[in-house]
């Protein structure tokens, strides 16, 4: 014990080099300046997919759900999607056999307004700098009862969103409102019961609303 109180006593050399300790008790902010991370992003919603495949009367409206995690909430960002519907006993008309959708996008998300008037916390600028675009890849599931198949897809979309909490919290609550167009890169047909009884499954488009949290 009295060797470390000797050498705790024993003097630091003129000019000697402050260690890390040191800078941060004296309030250096450059000691302890961490790098920012990329904001994320949770939204979950429901909406309707219009699809005509597998229908004898046109597009329908079939009820949807969407879920989509974000990395980034500035000029560029990176979204894994999911999106799922459920048309297989809703309808039951002469010659009706719909198909159920499962999907799995990532894509980009590019916002063009994210870098105008950073400081301006107005609602309406709020709002602007929340619009994008999407464009990425998806692997789409398709089936009934009779059969299934699977396509890749070209992903696109558009998304705003409309703040619901005061400007410069940490963490925000969104109401995202959102368009999704799923191209198919190739057409998979799946087979019925007889072999006259094939269905091509073609694109469809989705229109939802999600809550969105922002953090």
């Amino acid at each position: 014990m009295l060797l470390a109180l000797a050498v705790c006593a024993v003097p630091r050399p003129a000019g000697a080099e402050t260690g890390v300790a040191d800078e941060i008790f004296a309030g250096d902010p450059a000691a302890v300046e961490l790098p920012a991370r990329p904001r994320l992003s949770l939204a979950a919603g429901m909406g309707a997919t219009f699809d005509a495949t597998g229908f004898s009367s046109g597009t329908h409206a079939i009820p949807a759900f969407l879920a989509v995690g974000g990395f980034g909430d500035r000029l560029l960002g990176l979204d894994l999607g999911s999106f799922a519907s459920s048309a297989s006993g809703r309808f039951h008309g002469d010659g009706d056999s719909p198909v159920d959708r499962l999907a799995l996008d990532a894509f980009g998300v590019v916002r063009p307004a994210a870098p105008l008037r950073p400081g301006d916390d107005r609602y309406r600028m709020r709002v602007l700098r929340t619009l994008a675009g999407e464009l990425g890849l998806g692997l789409e599931r398709d089936g009934r009862a009779s059969g299934s198949g699977s396509r890749f897809a070209l992903h696109t979309g558009a998304r705003v969103e409309l703040p619901l909490t005061r400007a410069g919290e940490a963490s925000e609550l969104r109401l995202r409102l959102a368009v999704r167009r799923a191209i198919g890169l190739y057409t998979p047909r799946i087979y019925g019961a007889t072999a006259s009884d094939v269905t091509s499954v073609g694109d469809t488009t989705e229109v939802y609303a999600a809550l969105a949290v922002v953090f």
